[in-house]
């Protein structure tokens, strides 16, 4: 009965990803806000959602915030490998050559983000963690700079949409949908997600018990890929539509929302100083999120085409690489 849940649970996902999507697309075209917006704050936040219920679960009723912070810093390097498993999903010219430069901005404060999340556990290591009451500082740091981060991608779109639109007109796909009827659907969407989502994870750790890997590396890898579900069947779903730009800011807002969620934990765990109870470890999975980030910004600006040999872009097979190499090393540790 555990696996049947799980395969109804996993073809809900998928269903309901691609109607996610195709209302967030609609919102963006209603709202003038834009795929890059849409996608890097409210698809990103609406598929994140999960990770946030089961890690503030995690903290507060098994005391456990490294397992937490670990499901996150997980997930920010999965998100990344998302964007190889799309290019290898359009099979046609390479992802980032579809994709607009201005995916950089997110792409940068997500590594912003990442650093800081870094330096966080680099200090509390030392004994340096600034609180303000049960509260680390960096927890502060990290919220404050994902309400920045809205903003700023918010006010580069309205911009970088102005500018497009001086030059040549824009194709609108939703005019006979009204604002209001997209409205609702990417809310009862995001609803439907977020319930699958906690669903999924919840059979996931099941799972993962049954099978005796609770306390394995590929338990806790089996868990960071089934909470991160959500973000690759949207994602799919997006490039089905043709939205490329909407995968790749879902990908990257994910991550700067997950940092945020790192924030929230804190603020969550009552118990004491969160950041004092995550591993070292975590500091090398945040780097190697920031090295295959920058490999993605230079993959948005070079745009290289597919050699004639391989199916695969460099900077794609870079981030395969990086992803395999981090985990491998993550898992000797």
């Amino acid at each position: 009965m555990l696996w049947i849940q799980v395969i109804i649970c996993i073809a809900l996902v998928i269903v309901v990803s691609s109607k996610l999507s195709q209302s967030a697309d609609m919102v963006a075209e209603k709202s003038g806000l834009g795929r890059n917006w849409v996608g890097a704050i409210l698809l990103a936040g609406s598929t994140s959602l999960p990770e946030l219920a089961t890690g503030v679960s995690a903290v507060n009723y098994l005391d456990a915030p490294d397992l937490a912070a670990g499901g996150i810093f997980g997930s920010c390097l999965f998100n990344l490998m998302i964007l190889a498993i799309l290019d290898i999903y359009t099979g046609g010219g390479p992802l980032f050559q579809q994709a607009q430069v201005s995916h950089g901005l997110a792409a940068g404060l997500g590594s912003l983000l990442l650093g800081v999340a870094g330096c966080g556990i680099f200090l509390a290591q030392r004994n340096i963690h600034p609180m303000i009451g049960w509260i680390g500082v960096p927890s502060f740091i990290l919220i404050l700079l994902y309400l920045i981060s809205a903003r700023l991608i918010a006010k580069f779109e309205r911009r970088r949409r102005s500018e497009v639109l001086e030059q040549e007109s824009e194709a609108f796909e939703y005019e006979h949908i009204k604002p209001r009827k997209a409205y609702l659907m990417f809310a009862l969407s995001s609803l439907a997600i977020v319930v699958l989502g906690v669903w999924l994870a919840w059979l996931g750790d099941k799972v993962v018990q049954a099978t005796g890997l609770e306390e394995s590396f590929i338990g806790s890898l089996l868990l960071a890929i089934t909470t991160s579900l959500p973000e690759v069947a949207a994602g799919i779903a997006a490039v089905r539509l043709d939205a490329v730009d909407l995968a790749i800011s879902n990908v990257f807002g994910s991550n700067i929302f997950n940092m945020a969620i790192l924030g929230v934990y804190d603020v969550a765990y009552t118990k004491g100083d969160l950041w004092t109870k995550i591993g070292n470890v975590h500091i090398f999975t945040a780097v190697i999120a920031m090295m295959m980030t920058s490999l993605a910004i230079v993959g948005l600006i070079y745009r290289a085409t597919r050699p004639s040999r391989l199916y695969l872009t460099y900077d794609v097979l870079g981030l395969i690489v990086l992803y395999i190499g981090g985990m491998y090393i993550i898992y000797l540790g």
